[in-house]
């Protein structure tokens, strides 16, 4: 199996993503897998916070472990963490990548905090890749300006200065899914911070769940290599289980819960596609 340094390598040149899938429950893991499976396409599963306080990332490295065992291309990220010490933890555990999130500090406090955070533990995990972000990706229906846009040349400094692999960027997209308007990346934007991002750099944008398919697959052909994806798999498993369970439903839960999981499938299957088809002519 291909590290995720020379997946994503390997993606940015043929004009792809990986989807990068939140795990809010096992169910949700237990479609994901059945969906590498069954389309042999790589992914990347992750936790925020709160999903590890419910799950516990323990567990979920070691069902990963086994799908990676069986040959299955899926990866293991800590996402938004905040707390060096259990991201340090689960990198010496095996995580494939974590993402530091010190967007909340001032901007040199966050510099300098991952900064120091990327370089001590890159000496011991070379192999682990280290997402960062400074513009802070705001939630559905809250203010938007652009004035919280990346600023491109930041973008160089911050990615150069703390030797990190990812910078999650914000133009315009949003953690959740809009209910009033469309959300709408600035493609524009995007272009001028590939062009000042490194070769061996790469661009990752949260909020995917909400960005149409035709914005998701500009954003890859202009260098966007890992998508995150959460909101979408949550409200599709829980309506599902509301139309299941607000009819006849089964004494035995695995009974309910299976054509749920077979829903989420589909979403999960057609992410997976879409990401992967070059969009390079």
């Amino acid at each position: 199996m291909k590290t995720l340094r020379q997946l994503l390598t390997e993606y940015r040149a043929t004009g792809k993503a990986i989807p990068a899938f939140n795990i809010d429950s096992f169910e949700i893991y237990q479609a994901i897998e059945d969906s590498v499976k069954e389309t042999g396409l790589p992914c990347i599963v992750q936790l925020s916070a709160g999903e590890d306080k419910f799950i516990h990332a323990e567990r979920l490295f070691v069902l990963v472990k086994k799908a990676q065992l069986d040959g299955l291309p899926i990866y293991l990220n800590m996402d938004h963490g905040q707390d060096q010490i259990r991201l340090e933890k689960l990198i010496s555990l095996g995580f494939d990548m974590v993402h530091f999130d010190g967007s909340k500090m001032e901007y040199l406090s966050n510099l300098e905090t991952s900064q120091k955070f990327v370089h001590n533990l890159k000496i011991h995990y070379p192999e682990t890749l280290f997402e960062v972000e400074f513009d802070h990706i705001n939630l559905v229906d809250t203010q938007i300006s652009k004035s919280s846009f990346t600023d491109p040349a930041k973008a160089y400094e911050f990615i150069t200065q703390t030797n990190a692999d990812l910078l999650a960027v914000s133009i315009g997209n949003l953690h959740g899914i809009s209910l009033k308007l469309p959300e709408v990346i600035d493609l524009g934007l995007l272009s001028k911070i590939k062009n000042k991002i490194p070769e061996d750099k790469f661009i990752a944008l949260h909020g995917g769940s909400g960005i149409s398919s035709d914005q998701l697959s500009e954003a890859i052909k202009l260098g966007v290599v890992k998508i995150n994806i959460n909101t979408e798999l949550r409200n599709n498993f829980n309506h599902s289980l509301f139309q299941i369970y607000s009819k006849d439903f089964s004494q035995k839960v695995y009974e309910n819960f299976s054509p749920a999981i077979d829903d989420l499938k589909n979403i999960i299957k057609s992410k997976l596609l879409l990401f992967s088809t070059s969009n390079y002519a």
